[in-house]
């Protein structure tokens, strides 16, 4: 009788925990649908530009693994926030993801996936590609992204580690390292047969053929990309792939074809520009439907549930009032003290910020009184070399004097702080007998920007005063700063005669343009000048 008794208790027993484990599975299977649903719904609001919405999808997808212990889910999301903020610009964002993403990592190294690393390192490499602006660091985290994508086969990534190598030895100048990834790249697509990526692929390919000055390659090249999108609506591609073109025939000389090619790049670029704009429209087409839908919707169930709710609904109406006032009593006291909090931070924070500007300010002035005393007492050899550290100290001192101006700080009006570094070399210029002549274009730009400028028209001052007169009657330096709609041109010239016939390539002007990302021209035909365009 007992063991019938056990035996029973065992089976039921059993049952419960079969039960159990049933349940479990189920309601894990269903996370992990839910999961998936999230993810491919965020990725394809991403696509769309609907960040807001993508962001939605990511945060429920992020509940879901908690509740399903799930950490690589969890890695995974913190990883797709940071590549929709790196998507979106919004870089500080994406930095603060990062640095979560990385503390998970640590947390739990013996848990994270290959897949997970391998994501990580690549959108670590594209921000310090385009945030960080560390090509050294880019190339490292593309190198064992690529390393983790071939180890796990996955042709996506290791199509995106090759595009961001190549690139990287691209904007390095050495091309022929940047032809060989590309052209990597171009073959992994090619077998994918993903037209995007490899036409992705062929415009990178053409524009470092056209940068190596190989321009015929370049053409046939970009000649290759338009005989596989024939037919498309890839207007993108297109654009680009004219726009090599025309470059490639204005370089050889022959203007006919440039221009037949700078008529199709425009036609292409117009149409992308209006493709834009239809798709947009048509998704908010899209979003007034689907809001009409369910208006009606929403509509049809009030009128089933109507007569059945009209004495909850009084009731619940009163109940709502009292509770309103309530919380309008109680928020209405609360955003009181709230604001006066407020009020009272905003005035210190201002005034801390004050003491700060006038704490640097004076901290800077003082450098340069002790360098300028320095400089009296130095002998002759020494002289050279104290003015151009206060040179720079006073070019740093005005950025910071025009900025703390300004109410936008993120920009600089770069005429004025320009001129201001003019000046500060005027005692030296009429020491020298140096006639300058500067003309600069009143215009905005960001202030990484004007502060590498500030910084290379310094140095290129104490060149032209240290290196390039030789024993001269008429010494002349012209500085022109020009702005033509979407990018500015700078033209540095000097006419020393130390400079003719030399092959001139300054250490610290080379690193200040490698800062601004231009490719500059060096002319010492005639004295020294020095060249270079930029998009703002």
């Amino acid at each position: 009788m007992h063991f019938k008794i056990r035996l029973v208790f065992f089976l039921f027993f059993s049952t419960c925990v079969f039960v159990a484990q049933s349940i479990a599975q189920n309601i894990n299977n269903e996370l992990e649908k839910e999961i998936n649903y999230c993810l491919k719904k965020s990725d394809s609001c991403k696509i769309k530009y609907d960040y807001t919405n993508s962001i939605r999808f990511i945060a429920k997808a992020v509940s879901f693994s908690k509740k399903n212990n799930d950490i690589n889910t969890e890695i995974l999301c913190n990883i797709k926030l940071i590549e929709l903020y790196r998507h979106a610009s919004l870089f500080s964002k994406a930095d603060f993801y990062l640095n979560k993403t990385e503390q998970l990592i640590r947390s739990n190294k013996t848990k994270v996936s290959d897949f997970n690393l391998m994501y990580l390192y690549n959108r670590k490499a594209a921000l310090f590609s385009e945030y960080y602006h560390s090509p050294d660091s880019t190339l490292f985290y593309s190198k064992k992204s690529l390393m983790l994508s071939d180890k796990l086969k996955n042709k996506n990534f290791q199509f995106t580690s090759l595009m961001e190598i190549g690139f990287f030895y691209e904007q390095e100048q050495d091309f022929t390292s940047a032809i060989k990834y590309y052209r990597k790249a171009f073959k992994l697509a090619e077998n994918l047969k993903n037209k995007h990526q490899t036409c992705d692929a062929l415009v990178n390919l053409a524009r470092t053929f056209e940068k190596a000055k190989n321009f015929q390659e370049a053409i046939d090249i970009s000649n290759k990309g338009l005989s596989i999108l024939e037919g498309s609506n890839n207007f993108f591609h297109k654009f680009h792939f004219y726009d090599i073109k025309r470059k490639g025939y204005e370089k050889q000389g022959d203007k006919v074809t440039a221009y037949d090619n700078l008529k199709l790049r425009i036609k292409y670029a117009d149409l992308h520009n209006e493709k834009n704009i239809r798709d947009k429209f048509v998704q908010e087409e899209n979003k007034n439907e689907l809001f009409e839908k369910n208006k009606e919707i929403l509509k049809n169930k009030k009128d089933i549930n109507e007569i059945k709710k009209n004495q909850l609904l009084l009731m619940s109406i009163v109940l709502l009032f009292v509770l309103g006032l309530l919380s309008l009593l109680y928020y209405s006291k609360k955003i009181r003290y709230d604001n006066k909090q407020l009020d009272f931070y905003s005035k210190e924070n201002a005034f801390l910020l004050k003491e700060a500007n006038h704490r640097i300010n004076n901290n800077l002035q003082l450098i340069i009184i002790l360098i300028s005393d320095e400089l009296r007492k130095a002998d002759t050899n020494e002289t050279i070399k104290l003015k151009k550290i206060l040179s720079i100290i006073e070019a740093i001192s005005s950025l910071h004097k025009h900025l703390y101006q300004t109410t936008n700080k993120n920009e600089i009006e770069i005429s004025n702080y320009l001129n201001e570094i003019k000046i500060n070399f005027n005692e030296i210029f009429d020491v020298q007998n140096i006639k300058v002549k500067i003309n600069i274009d009143k215009f905005m730009l960001p202030i990484d920007q004007g502060m590498y400028l500030g910084l290379l028209i310094t140095e290129l001052f104490i060149n032209s005063i240290k290196h390039a007169f030789d024993n001269q009657d008429y010494k002349k330096i012209n500085f022109e700063l020009k702005n033509c709609n979407q990018e500015y041109i700078f033209t540095y010239k000097d006419n020393g005669k130390k400079n003719i016939s030399a092959i001139i390539k300054p250490v610290l002007v080379d690193k200040l343009c490698r800062q601004l990302r231009v490719k500059y021209d060096i002319n010492v035909k005639d004295g020294f000048q020095l060249f270079f365009n930029k998009i703002k």
